[in-house]
């Protein structure tokens, strides 16, 4: 999906979003202000007999991730030849495909409009390194990142929702070259900034795709699963008591 269609996503998930409201109550945004019910609680909307976890896990896929540019890996990863520096002049790695990026996280919602996830990204790249006489010296790399994140759901209903995510983390880079079976591994910092992003669904299944640029991609898609059944009385498989109040979306 291009810059274009992200757009062009947004946009129609805004027009749903103004168009449902009369259908499917209040909208929640980071500036809605809690109301009392009929026993004095402050909520954001009444609750429903049907309730459904705050937990979740993801499962997305991203496209174009910072490490895949050669400006960014070759930083991490300059060339080495017998554990020295290479000569001057001699050029630096070129990748020449990628994987792409696949996550796996937790995602657990603080408020109606504020959310955590914390994924596991991983990335692959592969590419060549020009040396000497050889015509084919290969390069694969492989990152690893824990990368927890904030969203913020700017407006939101029962089934859609435009939202902000931004996050830092920590993992680990690793660079091999077929030149003298060389290999690196470096600790490394990592972030993503989506400033657009959309999700859809209702129940305990959602679609999401992101517009952005990091360590997830520029374009970054998945789905997100509901998990941990809920008791009549508010309290997840778990255990864990849930203050529904303040938490289901009509």
């Amino acid at each position: 999906m291009n810059f274009k269609g992200m757009l062009l996503l947004l946009g129609g998930a805004a027009l749903s979003l103004a168009s449902a409201r009369g259908q499917n109550g209040r909208l929640i945004t980071p500036f809605t202000p809690r109301v009392e019910d009929s026993t004095g609680k402050k909520v954001y909307v009444q609750p429903q007999e049907v309730r459904r976890s705050r937990i979740a896990i993801t499962f997305g896929y991203g496209y174009s991730p910072v490490t895949s540019y050669d400006s960014y890996a070759n930083a991490r990863f300059p060339f080495m030849e017998n554990n020295a520096p290479s000569a001057q002049g001699v050029p630096a790695g070129h990748i020449t495909s990628c994987f792409g990026t696949v996550s796996f996280g937790i995602n657990y919602e603080i408020t109606p409009w504020l959310e955590l996830n914390v994924p596991f990204v991983y990335s692959h790249n592969k590419g060549r390194q020009e040396f000497r006489d050889r015509d084919k010296n290969d390069q694969k790399d492989d990152w690893f990142t824990l990368l927890p994140s904030l969203r913020v759901n700017w407006l939101r209903n029962n089934w859609i929702s435009l939202y902000t995510r931004a996050g830092i983390g920590f993992g680990l880079g690793n660079r091999w070259v077929s030149v003298d079976q060389d290999q690196s591994a470096k600790a490394i910092f990592g972030w993503q900034v989506s400033p657009l992003g959309v999700e859809m669904g209702k129940g305990n299944f959602c679609f999401f795709v992101e517009g952005g640029y990091g360590f997830t991609g520029v374009v970054s898609a998945g789905i997100k699963l509901k998990v941990g059944k809920v008791l009549k009385d508010g309290r997840v498989s778990t255990g864990r008591t849930v203050n529904w109040y303040d938490k289901y979306l009509r």
